[in-house]
C-alpha cells in the first residue's frame, strides 16, 4: 500500500509539474493583491483536487458507456502520458498552452479554475494517468490511498505556488528547466511502459 501511495504521488506529480508552471503563474498573477493571489493559490488546488478525484473515478463508467476495453484506454492513455514526457524533456509541457493561457486571463477575473487548473495543471496527462490508476485499484483501501495522494499532491501545489517567487528566485529558470527534465523522465518512461504492457496483452488475446 505504500508503494502504491509513494508511486501516485510522484507520477501524478510528474505529471501536472507545478515547478513548470511558476513561470506563467507569476506572470499571471504579477498585479494580484496578497489577499487575492492566496485566494487564487488555494482555490486552485482545490479545483485541482476535485479535477483529479472526478477523472479518478469516472474511468469504469467511461468504459462502460463508449464499450472501451480496459486494454484499448491504457494504451491510449500510455500514448497522452509519452507525448507530456516528451514535452516536458524539451520544456515545451507549459510553453504550448502559454498563449491561450495568456489571452484567456487577460478577459477573466477569476483564473483559478481556468486556465490555471485546467489545463495548465490537471490536463490530459494526468487525468488519463487518473483514470488508468482507477482501473488498477480494485479495493477501497486501495482507491483511500489514491485519493489521499491526490491530496497530497494538491497541497504540494499549494505551498509551491505560495512560495513561487522564492523558489523562481532560487532555482532560476534553468534550475525549472532541469528540474521538468526530470519529471518528463519520469513520465515518458512511465507512459511507455503502460503502452508496453498494454501491447503485451493484446497480442497474447
Amino acid at each position: 500500500m505504500l508503494t502504491l501511495f509513494i508511486t501516485s504521488c510522484i507520477s501524478l506529480f510528474s505529471l501536472i509539474n507545478p515547478l513548470s508552471a511558476i513561470p506563467v503563474f507569476i506572470s499571471l498573477t504579477s498585479g494580484y493583491s496578497p489577499g487575492h493571489l492566496r485566494v487564487t493559490i488555494r482555490k486552485t488546488a482545490v479545483y485541482i483536487f476535485i479535477i483529479c478525484v472526478v477523472s479518478f473515478f469516472i474511468g469504469n463508467f467511461i468504459l462502460e458507456f463508449f464499450g472501451i476495453s480496459i486494454h484499448a484506454l491504457k494504451l491510449a492513455g500510455g500514448i497522452i502520458i509519452s507525448r507530456s514526457g516528451f514535452l516536458l524533456l524539451n520544456s515545451q509541457h507549459k510553453n504550448d498552452i502559454q498563449g491561450e493561457v495568456r489571452e484567456e486571463s487577460l478577459v477573466k477575473e477569476d483564473i483559478s479554475f481556468s486556465p490555471l487548473a485546467m489545463p495548465l495543471l490537471a490536463g490530459p496527462g494526468s487525468i488519463s494517468l487518473l483514470i488508468n490508476l482507477s482501473l488498477t485499484t480494485d479495493t477501497f483501501l486501495e482507491k483511500t490511498i489514491s485519493v489521499l495522494a491526490i491530496l497530497v499532491v494538491s497541497l504540494v501545489i499549494f505551498f509551491i505556488f505560495y512560495l513561487a517567487p522564492k523558489i523562481l528566485k532560487y532555482l532560476g529558470q534553468a534550475g525549472i528547466r532541469s528540474m521538468s527534465k526530470i519529471m518528463g523522465f519520469i513520465v515518458l518512461s512511465l507512459g511507455i511502459q503502460m503502452v508496453v504492457d498494454s501491447l503485451n496483452i493484446l497480442l497474447k488475446l
